[in-house]
């Protein structure tokens, strides 16, 4: 609320400046202008501010390809419980999709386990190379009725994803962030000295049906989010190749 009335206050200030400018002696006008070109400038970095504090990044997509039901007669034979089978594509940083990967989860309800770095609200609102965005190291997919322990895992534990690397070799400080990302929440001098302000596992879940895709968001500023993205029912999807993986 606080930034809105400030921008109200610049658009006001603009404004009034721009038509007084006329009525002013020429140095007082020059003066004004510089004043209104400073405003201006201030407003532009406040919009820019505002715009990387609420933005968020696709991070993955989860296509479901295929789905049995319990009770559903499969070749001939009974299906005792529900299986999901989704294809999981994380995207890098510039918008481009890894190589997928395949799961059967024994559920019709999936689970996405992360761990999530957030950091200081200032260096996020200045577009820190290294602190602008929150970060997310997927960890495992499980369904409902599995404990997290029974999940596939993904990303290897304490390494750097390849989706938030700066560079194609992980920098010290991204290294040392994932490795020390426990000790973040157990030590707040040590987030407070790295500008970590919150690490934490997060999960989000949804229950998917076959031919849904899916889409994972991390905030900039924030968390993990899922979101229903569209449902193809024409068949399998782009990747056909990829093997399943299955408990």
């Amino acid at each position: 609320m606080r930034i809105t009335q400030w921008l109200t206050t610049l658009v006001m200030v603009t404004g009034f400046g721009a038509g007084a400018v006329w009525m002013l002696l020429p140095g007082e006008a020059d003066r004004l202008r510089e004043a209104n070109e400073r405003l201006e400038r201030e407003r532009f970095e406040l919009q820019r501010a505002i715009q990387r504090l609420t933005g968020e990044d696709r991070v993955a997509e989860v296509h479901v390809i295929d789905q049995v039901l319990a009770g559903q007669i499969v070749d001939g034979k009974v299906v005792e419980r529900d299986a999901t089978t989704i294809e999981f594509i994380e995207i890098d940083r510039q918008g481009h999709p890894l190589p997928s990967k395949r799961f059967v989860i024994p559920d019709r309800i999936v689970h996405f386990d992360a761990l999530v770095i957030k950091f200081e609200q200032e260096d996020v609102a200045a577009g820190d190379s290294l602190r602008g965005k929150s970060l997310a190291l997927f960890r495992r997919i499980y369904g409902e009725n599995q404990t997290p322990a029974e999940g596939f895992r993904l990303d290897p534990e304490n390494d750097v994803p390849d989706v938030y690397r700066v560079n194609p070799d992980p920098s010290p400080f991204e290294r040392q962030l994932w490795s020390r990302f426990w000790e973040y929440a157990r030590n707040p001098d040590l987030a407070a000295r790295d500008r970590v302000r919150v690490a934490q596992g997060e999960s989000v879940y949804e229950p998917m049906m076959k031919g849904d895709v899916w889409t994972l968001t991390l905030q900039n500023n924030g968390g993990l989010n899922i979101k229903f993205r569209r449902t193809d029912r024409s068949g399998p999807s782009r990747n056909n190749a990829a093997a399943p993986i299955v408990n």
